[in-house]
């Protein structure tokens, strides 16, 4: 990789800027690190001599060719940094032939291997045919308010790629929504929250506020702190339920039995898929509905639940399922599934970077997770990880492996160029 002591110091100092959401202000809307995050990056981007616009601090663009439009999307924001680390989070950390760091994977390594891949087709003899168009984003985590606001300024290209989920092409995405049920405060339950959790990630810390019975804290493997009871679980995001540990579970068996088993039907919906939704899918995946947050609001208990719906199925299917959960609930968020032919010659280009680069034949897959890809028509994820990596995304100890990073770059450095002639 050429310029990599450029690029693991620029990806330092991006790693410094706490790009969690954050309070707005002027041109900060997602709050002043994001802001400062992003300026530092279009700077460096005015260096290597691109051409770019700053979207009133909304979302960045840098382009560079002419013809054909090709997108590239990524994101500077991330999920809060949680409890657990090894490292300070936002220090980028190089050890044992891994980078740790909030970002690392996901989504500022990624798109700024774009930027470096995309400045070293600029600095070659060949002149493209197309014109690339990358962006970097500030609100992927908390809603895509930033490609709201592009799209009232801009045109977007049809076609494009995110560098924000699996190799070798991921042509089918999961539709995410977040869901709010209302339901009746427990009996002894006089408080509940997640600790620095987003929604779109199993909580690995959570407490609440009930009555004490140590046998019970025993069974569940509690904890007590002060007036509250401590439950410790597995972080993992909230597109993979399966891979982590929630931490609301236990303390809700917990009420479970200090009310005499009547919140069986709470704890079965929400936790145990009685409802058998998990089932719903086709080839491209299925259905996951993961509990993230819980709090208690207006003399309502929320749970609010990372849904993700399989393509080629609606949510409305899903309704009659929800309503035997708990008839008062309302989609706070929403995006329709995500769908792009795997035999085009866009996916083909990119699919054949990869396997040049790692000497295989892999195919074009679909993912649990959604990704920017989604803002293109055409639009279709791409890398950074690779089958059997463990980066940690949304969890403590966020890494990335050197070779990896490496091997990256290459199939980004190819990509372009083949997309280019």
């Amino acid at each position: 990789m050429k310029n990599y002591q450029l690029f693991i110091k620029t990806l330092s100092d991006l790693i410094a800027f706490k790009t969690v959401q954050g309070a707005k202000s002027e041109n900060a809307p997602f709050g002043i690190e994001n802001k400062n995050a992003l300026d530092y990056t279009l700077s460096l981007a005015k260096e290597f001599g691109f051409e770019t616009i700053n979207y009133n601090g909304y979302i960045g663009e840098v382009s560079f060719g002419n013809g054909e439009e090709i997108g590239i999307i990524g994101h500077l924001d991330v999920v809060p940094e949680g409890e657990g680390w090894d490292t300070d989070p936002y220090t980028l950390t190089i050890k044992d032939g891994y980078l740790y760091g909030r970002g690392v994977s996901d989504d500022k390594s990624p798109i700024l291997l774009c930027l470096f891949a995309l400045k070293e087709l600029k600095d070659s003899n060949i002149v493209p045919n197309k014109k690339f168009r990358l962006f970097f984003g500030l609100n992927e985590e908390n809603g895509w308010k930033d490609v709201d606001y592009l799209k009232t300024q801009t045109t977007l290209p049809k076609k494009g790629f995110s560098p924000d989920a699996d190799f070798p092409v991921i042509y089918a995405e999961k539709g995410p929504s977040r869901i709010d049920f209302y339901l009746s405060i427990p009996k002894n339950l006089t408080d509940i929250s997640t600790i620095g959790n987003a929604g779109n990630a199993v909580p690995n810390h959570a407490y609440i506020k009930a009555p004490i019975d140590k046998t019970l804290i025993e069974k569940y493997n509690l904890k007590i702190k002060g007036d509250k009871i401590e439950s410790f679980g597995k972080s993992a995001h909230g597109s993979k339920p399966h891979l982590g540990k929630n931490a609301l579970k236990p303390l809700f068996e917990y009420l479970n039995e200090l009310n005499g088993g009547k919140l069986n039907d709470l704890v079965d919906n929400f936790f145990n898929d009685a409802q058998k939704i998990s089932q719903y899918g086709n080839e491209t995946g299925y259905a996951t509905f993961s509990p993230n947050l819980a709090r208690i609001e207006n003399g309502y208990l929320v749970i609010s639940v990372d849904f993700r719906t399989p393509a080629k199925l609606k949510i409305e299917q899903f309704y009659p399922l929800f309503n035997n959960i708990c008839s008062n609930y309302k989609l706070t968020r929403f995006r329709k599934p995500h769908f792009v032919d795997p035999n085009s010659n866009f996916v083909k280009t990119l699919v054949n970077a990869y396997n040049s680069i790692m000497n295989s034949e892999l195919k074009p897959v679909s993912c649990s997770g959604a990704t920017f890809a989604y803002v293109f028509e055409m639009g279709v994820a791409f890398g950074p990880e690779f089958i059997g990596s463990d980066n940690k995304i949304h969890e403590p100890n966020e890494c990335m492996s050197e070779k990896e990073l490496l091997l990256a770059y290459e199939i980004y450095k190819k990509a372009l160029f083949d997309l280019a002639k």
